[in-house]
C-alpha cells in the first residue's frame, strides 16, 4: 500500500545551503573512509545527508543491512550512481553498464539465473590451471632485490585473470587494449568527484566516458560475434554466457551480454587485486602469523600450487583472508533506493530515498568483532557470524555472484606468492586508503622482493592507514 510520508529530521552534518545535498557529500567525496567513520562516531547508526527532497542518509550495523539486503523489491541498486548522474538510455555508456550489478526487479532475477551456471563452483573449479599458469606467469617476471608496486603487480595479475577466464584473451595487443579501455572507463565512472558533477558541465569526464564505451562496445560485439560463430569449443565465461538458457529456454541478447560482461570485470578485476593487495600487506605487517601461514603452505603443499582439494585443507590461509576482507573490504560503501515508503529504526521515510550502507563501518563494530581495528586471523576459530554482519561480497538476493571465483583466485594466488617470495614494504612507504570502485592503496604498495628465506619483520609505515588499522606497536611512523 503506498501512503505519503512528512519530511523527517535525522541527525547529520549540516547541508551546504547553496549546494544542497551535493555541498554534504564533497567531504564524502573526498575521503570517503574518513567521512563514514566520522559520521558513525558522532551520529550512531543512521545519518541523515539532506533534510529535503532528494532524502539521502547513511545506515549501519546487521539490523539496517538485513532489512535493505535482503528486500530486492522495495530497495534498488543504484550501481554506478547513475542517479545522480543520468545518461542517455540509447548508448554505449548505457548498454556497457546495463549488468547484474545495474539491474532490478524481474530482471535482475532472470539475468541472474541465468548467469549463475558461469559460476558454479565445479565451472569455477575449471578455471583453477589457467589461474595457476598466469600467476606462474607473472611471478616468473620477478627477480630478488628488486622493488615493485605490488598494487599494481596484482591489478595486471587480475586483469590478465579476468581477461583469460572472460574472453579466452590473454598477453595480445587487442587483450592489453581492451583492458586498458576497461580500466580507464572505471577511473571515470567511479571517480567521487565526476560522480557530484553534472554530466553536462564540460570538462567532466562524461564525455570521454561516452567515447570509451563506444569503443568497449565495439570490442566486445566482435567478441561475442566471433565466439558465436566458432561455436563450442571455448572453456570461458563469454562461452557459458552465449550458452547459457533458463527454463523458458530464453538466452542472453548481445545487448545484454556486452553489460554483464562489462560488469562482471569491474566487479571481480577490481575486487581481487585490492583484496591481494591488502592481505599481503597485512601480512608483512605481522610477521608471525605471515611466519605461521608460510610453515603451512610448507607443510601441506611443500612449494607446489594448491590443487582445488588442497584448498579446503588450508585453515591459517582461510582465516587470513576472511580477516583481510573484514578489515578492508573492496566493496566498502553500497547503494540502495527506496521504490516505496520505508520504516528504518524510529524514522519515516519516502520512496526515491537514497541509502549508502557500509560493510567497512559495520565490520567495525566492536559489539560483533572485539577489537575490532585489530587483524587476527585467530578471531575466526569457530566464529561464525551473520550474513549481515559480515558481507565482503554483499549479502541477500544481489551478493556477488563470484564470491567463488575471488576467492580461489585470492588464495591460490598467496599461496603460490608466499612460498616463493619475502615481500617488504619499503621503510617509511606511506599507506592511504582511497576508496573508488574498490578500496585501494592510493599511489600503489612499494615493496620489495626477497627470495622465501623467512627472515620476517616489519617496516614503520606513514599515512592514514594508522586510522582504520592498529599496526603493532612502533610500525607507524609519523
Amino acid at each position: 500500500m503506498q501512503f505519503s510520508v512528512a519530511p523527517v529530521f535525522i541527525p547529520g552534518p549540516r547541508p551546504d545551503p547553496i549546494l544542497g545535498w551535493r555541498g554534504a557529500l564533497i567531504p564524502f567525496g573526498n575521503d570517503p573512509i574518513g567521512f563514514l567513520m566520522r559520521a558513525y562516531h558522532r551520529y550512531g547508526p543512521i545519518v541523515g545527508l539532506s533534510r529535503t527532497e532528494p532524502v539521502m542518509l547513511l545506515a549501519f550495523g546487521p539490523e539496517h543491512n538485513r532489512l535493505i539486503f535482503s528486500d530486492g523489491q522495495r530497495f534498488w541498486t543504484n550501481f554506478g550512481g547513475t542517479r545522480t548522474r543520468p545518461v542517455p538510455r540509447d548508448s554505449a555508456v548505457a548498454r556497457v553498464s546495463n549488468g547484474l550489478l545495474a539491474m532490478n526487479g524481474e530482471k535482475h532475477r532472470q539475468q541472474r539465473r541465468l548467469m549463475m551456471p558461469s559460476f558454479h563452483r565445479q565451472q569455477v573449479n575449471s578455471y583453477r590451471d589457467t589461474m595457476v599458469a598466469l600467476i606462474d606467469e607473472v611471478l616468473s617476471r620477478w627477480q630478488p632485490g628488486e622493488q615493485r608496486d605490488i598494487a599494481q603487480e596484482m591489478q595486471m595479475l587480475t586483469l590478465r585473470v579476468a581477461m583469460r577466464t572472460l574472453f579466452s584473451l590473454d598477453a595480445t595487443p587487442e587483450a592489453r587494449t581492451l583492458g586498458e579501455l576497461f580500466k580507464q572507463s572505471l577511473e571515470i565512472r567511479f571517480s567521487p568527484l565526476e560522480m557530484l558533477l553534472p554530466p553536462t558541465l564540460p570538462g567532466t569526464g562524461a564525455y570521454r566516458l561516452a567515447r570509451l564505451a563506444e569503443r568497449i562496445e565495439v570490442y566486445v560485439r566482435a567478441l561475442i560475434a566471433q565466439r558465436r560463430a566458432l561455436g563450442a569449443g571455448h572453456n570461458d565465461v563469454l562461452a557459458t554466457l552465449i550458452a547459457a538458457r533458463d527454463e523458458d529456454g530464453q538466452m542472453l541478447s548481445d545487448d545484454e551480454l556486452v553489460g554483464q560482461t562489462y560488469t562482471l570485470f569491474a566487479a571481480g578485476h577490481e575486487t581481487s587485486s585490492n583484496a591481494l593487495t591488502w592481505t599481503l600487506f597485512l601480512l608483512d605487517q605481522h610477521p608471525d602469523v605471515l611466519a605461521d601461514l608460510h610453515d603451512e603452505l610448507r607443510d601441506v603443499l611443500d612449494g607446489d600450487a594448491p590443487s582445488v582439494e588442497q584448498l579446503g585443507h588450508l585453515p591459517l590461509l582461510d582465516r587470513v583472508v576472511k580477516e583481510s576482507l573484514r578489515l578492508m573490504p573492496p566493496a566498502s560503501v553500497l547503494v540502495r533506493v527506496s521504490t516505496e515508503p520505508f520504516q528504518l529504526g524510529c524514522y519515516e521515510l519516502p520512496a526515491n530515498a537514497t541509502i549508502f550502507l557500509s560493510p567497512f563501518i559495520t565490520h567495525r563494530m566492536p559489539e560483533l568483532f572485539p577489537a575490532p581495528q585489530a587483524f587476527r586471523p585467530e578471531r575466526w576459530e569457530g566464529l561464525e557470524p551473520s550474513p549481515y554482519a559480515y558481507l565482503p561480497f554483499g549479502a541477500g538476493p544481489r551478493m556477488c555472484i563470484g564470491t567463488t571465483f575471488a576467492l580461489m583466485e585470492i588464495k591460490l594466488a598467496l599461496a603460490m606468492i608466499i612460498q616463493r617470495f619475502r615481500l617488504s614494504l619499503l621503510e617509511g612507504a606511506r599507506v592511504d586508503p582511497e576508496l573508488r570502485l574498490t578500496l585501494r592503496v592510493r599511489g600503489g604498495l612499494p615493496m620489495r622482493v626477497h627470495a622465501q628465506d623467512r627472515q620476517f619483520g616489519r617496516a614503520p609505515v606513514r599515512g592514514s592507514i594508522a586510522a582504520v588499522i592498529d599496526l603493532p606497536h612502533g610500525a607507524v611512523a609519523a
